[in-house]
C-alpha cells in the first residue's frame, strides 16, 4: 500500500461509523462522477458534492465568483474549509472539489518555472460533516488514458482503498 493510501485509510477509519458512511457516500460520487467532467483544457472544475437527503448524493458545479464570497481567491488556505463547512450546515456532509492546478486558474499564471497550462495530476477534496469539528483533505492521484478522446482514470487503489473503510 503506498503512502497516500494508507494516510486515506487512516483518515476515514478514524471518523465516527455514522459519519464515516456520509463520508463514503459523498467520496463514492466524487469518483463516480469527476471522469465525466473532466477535460483536457479546463482540467478538474470545482465541484460542490453534497448529500441530497434521499440516501445519496449530489453534484454540482461551482465557479470562482461562488467562491470568492467567502475571501479573497488568492488565499485558498482561508476559504478552502468554509465553503464545505456552510454546505456541510445544511446537507450533512459536503465536499469541494479542485485540481492541483487551481491556484493557475484563479491567479492565470503559473508558479515560477511551470507554464501555465501544466494539467492537473491530483484532484483535492476538502470535506465537512455536521457532526466532525474540523474538515477532512484527500488528495486523489489520477492519470489521463486516450489519445483522441481522454479520459481521467483514478489508479486502482483510490477505489480499493475506500471500499476497505466502509464500517463493517
Amino acid at each position: 500500500m503506498n503512502g497516500e493510501a494508507a494516510y486515506t485509510l487512516d483518515t476515514l477509519r478514524a471518523v465516527d461509523p455514522a459519519a464515516r458512511a456520509d463520508v463514503l457516500r459523498v467520496l463514492d460520487r466524487v469518483v463516480r462522477d469527476l471522469p465525466g467532467r473532466w477535460s483536457r483544457g479546463r482540467g478538474v472544475p470545482q465541484l460542490m458534492v453534497s448529500l441530497d437527503g434521499h440516501g445519496g448524493a449530489r453534484t454540482e458545479r461551482t465557479d470562482l465568483r461562488e467562491l470568492s464570497r467567502h475571501g479573497y481567491l488568492d488565499e485558498l488556505h482561508r476559504w478552502v474549509d468554509a465553503v464545505p463547512r456552510d454546505r456541510a450546515r445544511e446537507h450533512g456532509c459536503a465536499a469541494l472539489v479542485y485540481g492541483d492546478r487551481i491556484h493557475a486558474r484563479i491567479n492565470r499564471i503559473g508558479p515560477y518555472g511551470a507554464p501555465r497550462f501544466v494539467p492537473d495530476t491530483h484532484a483535492h477534496v476538502r470535506l465537512a460533516h455536521r457532526d466532525l469539528r474540523g474538515t477532512l483533505g484527500f488528495a486523489f492521484p489520477f492519470r489521463t488514458e486516450g489519445r483522441l478522446f481522454p479520459r481521467l482514470v483514478f489508479h486502482d487503489w483510490v477505489a480499493g482503498t475506500l471500499e476497505r473503510a466502509r464500517p463493517r
